[in-house]
């Protein structure tokens, strides 16, 4: 062989190679437990609601610090002009001018205080509880969102599944009407078919042909949908194995109601919203009460203006002592602050009602659903054997003559039909399953 033509073909070897190699380190099996738990590693959502938790956590400690002891020290200089000092002259012979109050232009402050509230009306016992709701609300946030994600995982996976079946359906047509193509060029040859058969049969397949790169289109879409949400390469090959199961466990739709009621995140949060907005009232009307709060301070100053006269010297003193303040008079604002938070507090409570309605209704449309695709699975069935034994019927008839290639197309369509229709209802089960655990915020 001519060299250069042997090294051409061994680098066509080595491209064909690697393009296989690729194509295989990018193929991934995946069972749906598998995906889900990736799904909720890999989620950006999710990892936001940690994030929420966290600050909603800090917000509790920062709460609580409020009600401790506050220490703060505080120091300073200040340089003053230069004033005349205060001097003082008597009016009696012989006697001298004294100064009150000399000049001092450097001055140094050093202070260490400490404030403890002792009592704000109820305020910050109510700040805490509610920032300790508010904390509980964004856990259930979280938790709903990762049952939204994980149903919104489990759905892309089962249509990835029945876009996968689509295909093998499809390819099965293709390959049956190959062999008809075959079969009847056979016939014609034999003088026992005319052309505009091979030409109906060469139009079948066309179709068939065209069904299937549909298929596989889909396909590789719902491929892609269900990589990006596992934050997979775009182009990873996956390769479900998970079987639909058919059996559904007979449960009725007045205890999933309940059971959706009692347990669901999302009216758990609005519950608990319900809860923090009754608090954020008793806040607002804590500005009716008297504040009254304990104080002590520590002062080294240089002059300390505590000492008369002063002097340019470090000097100690201390107070301590209680404060009470009270609003009088502030043209309503305390009043509007409270009716503030009542609106918002009946928002909280409508909201809450508004949820629990809307999970009501869709527990009953999933139950709906899914009692649907169940009955259509043995009408399916059904049609499947009423179809394969048409077919075989058909093509009985062929071989004696009583009937015609177009018959027999006929036939092989609705089998390919009934089969897809089949592979339709056992994914909307699956789908109808995902939608209905959904909804009641647990396995059924």
């Amino acid at each position: 062989m001519n060299p250069r033509r042997l090294f051409i073909v061994i680098l066509c070897q080595c491209i064909l190679l690697h393009i296989y190699t690729s194509a295989a380190q990018n193929t991934r099996t995946l069972k749906l437990s598998e995906a889900v738990d990736l799904g909720l590693n890999q989620s950006r959502m999710l990892a936001i609601g940690k994030e929420k938790i966290k600050s909603a956590d800090a917000k509790i400690d920062e709460v609580k610090a409020s009600r401790l002891p506050a220490l703060k020290f505080l120091s300073g200089y200040t340089r003053l002009s230069d004033v005349p000092p205060f001097i003082v002259s008597l009016p009696f012979p012989g006697t001298t001018p004294f100064t009150i109050a000399p000049v001092i232009l450097d001055n140094y402050v050093m202070k260490l205080s400490a404030a403890q509230p002792l009592f704000t009306g109820f305020k910050l016992e109510n700040l805490e509880e509610s920032a300790v709701f508010a904390a509980k609300a964004m856990y259930s946030e979280y938790d709903k969102d990762k049952l939204e994600l994980s149903s919104m995982i489990k759905m892309q996976y089962w249509s990835l599944v029945k876009a996968k079946q689509f295909v093998v359906v499809a390819a099965e047509s293709v390959e049956m009407l190959q062999a008809h193509v075959s079969d009847i060029q056979k016939l014609q040859k034999a003088g026992m078919a005319q052309l505009s058969d091979i030409l109906k049969v060469q139009v079948q397949l066309s179709e068939a042909e065209y069904r299937l790169i549909e298929a596989k289109n889909q396909m590789q879409l719902a491929m892609m949908g269900l990589n990006n949400t596992l934050r997979l390469p775009l182009g990873t090959q996956l390769d479900v194995t998970e079987i639909p199961n058919e059996q559904v466990p007979e449960v009725s739709l007045e205890s999933m109601v309940d059971k959706a009621i009692m347990i669901r995140p999302d009216l758990k949060a609005s519950e608990l919203r319900v809860k923090a907005g009754e608090t954020q009232v008793k806040v607002a009307q804590a500005s009716w009460y008297p504040q009254v709060s304990a104080f002590a301070e520590y002062n080294y100053n240089n002059p300390n203006m505590r000492i008369v006269p002063a002097r340019s010297q470090f000097d100690q003193t201390w107070a301590a002592g209680i404060q009470i303040s009270m609003d009088l008079w502030n043209w309503g604002l305390n009043s509007a602050q409270s009716r503030q938070a009542e609106a918002q507090l009946a928002q909280a409570m409508d909201a809450s009602a508004l949820t629990k309605e809307a999970i009501q209704i869709e527990v009953m449309q999933s139950y709906t659903l899914m009692k649907q695709a169940i009955d259509k699975i043995p009408v399916t069935e059904t049609s499947i054997r009423q179809a394969e034994e048409q077919v075989r019927v058909v093509n009985a008839r062929f071989a004696s003559g009583g009937a015609i290639m177009t018959d027999i197309l006929d036939a092989e369509t609705a089998l390919i039909l009934a089969k897809m229709n089949r592979v339709q209802a056992i994914i909307d089960l699956e789908m109808a399953k995902v939608k209905l655990e959904k909804s009641i915020g647990s396995t059924i």
